[in-house]
Formats: C-alpha cells, structure tokens, sequence
C-alpha cells in the first residue's frame, strides 16, 4: 500500500464515530506511528494521545456534538458550498459518480461527501481519481480543520494531519494528470 493510501485510511477511521475496537488497537498505533509523514503521524498521534485519555462515551457525545449536530462543522463536505440547496443533490450525484467510474459502488447509506467516506475512497482509488476529489474538495477541508482549530478541538489533529498527507500526495502526483474543474468532481 502506498504511503499517501495508509495516510487516507487511517484518517478515515479515526474521523469516523470513535469505537472501542479502534481506540484499543494497537496495529492502528502501530501504523500510525509508520507513516512517513512527520506531520500526519505527529498529529494522529496527538489525537490517539488524547482520546485513550477519554471514555468511549465521552468520545462519543463529542462526535455527535460537533459533527452531527453542527452546521459549522459538519463532516458533510458539501455542505459548505451549497448547504441544503438543490444544488448539493447534484453534486452528490456527481460525487457517487466518481467513485462509480473508480470502480467503487457505495453500498451504504452514508452520503458520498461524508469526509471519512471520502478518505477511505482515496485510499483505494486510482491515483488521479483520489486526486481529484480531494483537490475538488481541499477548501471545504480546510475550512472545517479552521472551525476546529479556533475552538482548540482534538479532532483538528486529525483534520490538520490530514491536509498535511494530501499536500504531499498533490505534491507527489503534481504533472501525474491535469486535475478536473472541482465543479464536475463535486
């Protein structure tokens, strides 16, 4: 697995509704603790540090407290663009388009714009698809990972290690493919 594909996928999980199994895993500190990225793995790190210090429940009512109950930091990425405009619906469509031209079918209910559905695509999808849904998307990230940080919230160690693997993977892939326009990858 490449780098820029384990970095995704852990970012996927540890954005994901926290978990016992997760938080007591120690291949996923182990993992963490292997990336080559200074950034992402100092970040998730930090972020691992401080939800062992907490209770699953307590984890828990943060998720839902700041991403399911909040506009401001929702984990819905277009959300920020479109809010609940008729617009959005077709920029999902697109979303789920993407991934199906990837040759992922969503199988879930989740939405394609939920952000650790997105990583965990990315994770697994041709390198130029990954790109460019990120790309597309890479404001709206950035975005949330500013609300969270203004507030000092653990889940922007997450974000913050996040953005640092996706400037690294652009980095990396830069002249790989001339990115698509975000509006026809959102």
């Amino acid at each position: 697995m490449e780098e820029h594909q384990k970095l995704f996928k852990l970012a996927s999980i540890l954005l994901q509704y926290p978990e016992r199994e997760w938080l007591e895993d120690d291949q996923l500190f182990y993992e963490i603790s292997q990336l080559a990225n200074h950034t992402a793995r100092k970040r998730f790190l930090q972020f691992l540090d401080y939800a062992k210090t907490k209770e699953i429940d307590e984890l828990c009512e943060l998720y839902v407290r700041t991403f399911d109950l909040s506009d401001r930091t929702t984990m819905y990425i277009t959300y920020y663009l479109f809010g609940d405009q008729k617009e959005r619906g077709q920029a999902l469509l697109k979303l789920k388009e993407a991934f199906r031209r990837a040759g992922l079918e969503l199988t879930g209910d989740e939405l394609p714009d939920y952000l650790p559905l997105m990583l965990e695509f990315a994770a697994v999808a041709p390198v130029n698809d990954a790109k460019n849904v990120l790309l597309a998307h890479q404001k709206a990230i950035k975005g949330l990972a500013d609300r969270l940080q203004e507030v000092d919230h653990p889940y922007f160690f997450v974000l913050d290690g996040c953005l640092a693997g996706m400037a690294a993977f652009f980095e990396e892939t830069r002249g790989v493919d001339i990115p698509m326009r975000a509006e026809e990858a959102t």
